[in-house]
């Protein structure tokens, strides 16, 4: 491979020491990713790693990772693992660069200002209390499979209506899931043979994509038919249009920024939900101040626009459960020209990694970063933390449009489960991180227990 030779003012990337012939440093990688990508700090604030014989940077200091997503985000586009999305999922916003990443971020916006998602809010509340029903006391559940079928079916009707089966909620997962494994595989075989291969997981994902463009053509059909604002997010992406030419979005558009949101908006939620639920089992005193505010704020009924700035203690739990666990724990942008960071030269076309996890995690900005402290949250200690500390939805103009769709959905799923149930650890069960597509745990297992307590008589209304 060619040398690449700085320009006078910048510096080669020291390249870090024990990369294998052929493999450079993917085994690494691939086995112990968090730890291995932790242990950088020490050979510098931009280092080099090869995968295979190209070279990929990884940015292991929070001011330059904020450099990289903020400050120079015109010079990098999003990076291989969005290459495969786009195959698997089409161009939507979770995908897209430059101009089309624009238009389509102003298209969708409509649909995530605050006043429409509080619109979302009864919806949601309804899943979560639909879901819990279905609990019986003492029961064991798996909480992954608990909140990712809250989130999906939450999320599926919201899109599409309160009153979406879901049945088709359930295809809709299988084919998240499909996606998942589908760009997962292919982000790591070379080039694009692969794909056209009749593999199972190839086939399994094209017969799943069909079934779902189905659903979904039949959700567009209806809706442009009937021409009304039912409330609901397709509604607001139907009625959306340009600035500048007028036009909306075309049903092939559509379809595809529709997959993305399924892929972002369910999965992550629920991942994030079930950390925290683990997390608020490990810590009592968590535990008890969460039913507190939830008892004394809504004294058992569901929560309102109003209700959010209120509950903030468990705001201050979801903060810290999206800083401990960040999912998106692994961006990765490309270098569209060369681009002098803090003196270091990333040429053009160069593969670059940045993880929240460095910045999260990092003592400098968090003291015992892997305690979970909500209290962190109070206003007089979150002042302290500079603008780059926090991103758990990324940063920049790529920022997650429904962050705070997402919080939202939280908050509203730990006070409803909260104000009913308390969710134990079953003994002996070990939970650890499993980092993919998102970081998430490996299963969460607990016991369903009743809670006996009531809201104080003068705290009801």
């Amino acid at each position: 491979m060619d040398t690449v030779t700085p320009p006078p003012d910048a510096a080669i990337a020291p390249e870090v020491p024990g990369g294998l012939p052929l493999l450079g440093h993917a085994l690494r990688l691939l086995r112990l990713p968090i730890a291995y990508l932790q242990s950088l700090r020490e050979f510098g604030d931009i280092v080099q790693l090869r995968i295979g014989s190209s070279p990929v940077y990884v940015v292991t200091s929070p001011e330059y990772i904020h450099q990289v997503l903020v400050t120079h985000a015109d010079s990098f586009e999003r990076g291989r693992v969005f290459d495969k999305a786009t195959a698997a999922i089409g161009k939507g916003l979770i995908v897209s660069n430059g101009t089309f990443h624009r238009q389509q971020r102003k298209l969708l916006q409509p649909g995530f200002h605050r006043p429409r998602i509080h619109g979302y809010m009864e919806i949601i509340h309804r899943q979560a209390e639909a879901q819990i029903a279905g609990w019986s006391p003492g029961a064991r559940i798996s909480l992954r499979q608990e909140m990712h079928r809250l989130t999906l079916n939450a999320v599926t009707r919201t899109l599409f209506g309160a009153n979406t089966e879901e049945s088709l909620a359930t295809e809709i997962g299988d084919y998240i899931d499909a996606a998942n494994s589908w760009v997962g595989l292919h982000t790591v075989l070379p080039g694009h043979i692969f794909e056209k291969l009749p593999m199972p997981i190839n086939r399994a994902f094209a017969r799943k994509k069909a079934r779902f463009d189905e659903i979904i053509n039949t959700f567009i059909d209806s809706r442009r038919a009937d021409g009304r604002d039912q409330g609901d997010l397709l509604s607001a992406l139907l009625a959306s249009q340009d600035d500048e030419t007028g036009k909306g979005m075309s049903d092939e558009q559509l379809r595809m920024e529709i997959a993305g949101l399924f892929v972002a908006g369910s999965e992550t939620t629920a991942t994030a939900l079930s950390w925290l639920f683990h997390e608020v089992g490990r810590h009592p005193e968590v535990e008890a101040r969460i039913h507190a505010e939830v008892d004394t704020v809504l004294g058992g009924r569901p929560v309102t626009a109003e209700d959010l700035p209120r509950l903030q203690y468990i705001q201050n739990v979801v903060s810290e459960t999206l800083r401990r666990y960040p999912i998106a724990w692994l961006l990765m942008r490309r270098a569209t020209r060369d681009v002098n960071l803090a003196g270091t030269l990333l040429p053009a076309g160069a593969e670059v990694i940045v993880s929240p996890m460095m910045v999260h995690r990092n003592p400098r900005l968090y003291p015992e970063p892997l305690r979970f402290d909500p209290d962190r949250w109070l206003p007089e200690r979150a002042r302290e933390l500079p603008r780059h500390a926090f991103l758990p939805f990324g940063d920049g103009k790529h920022k997650c449009i429904g962050d705070y769709f997402a919080r939202t959905e939280m908050v509203i799923a730990v006070a409803t489960i909260a104000a009913r149930w308390r969710l134990v650890p079953v003994p002996g069960h070990r939970v650890w991180e499993v980092p993919r597509s998102v970081l998430r745990p490996n299963q969460v297992l607990m016991t369903a227990v009743p809670r006996s307590a009531t809201p104080p008589p003068q705290e009801l209304q």
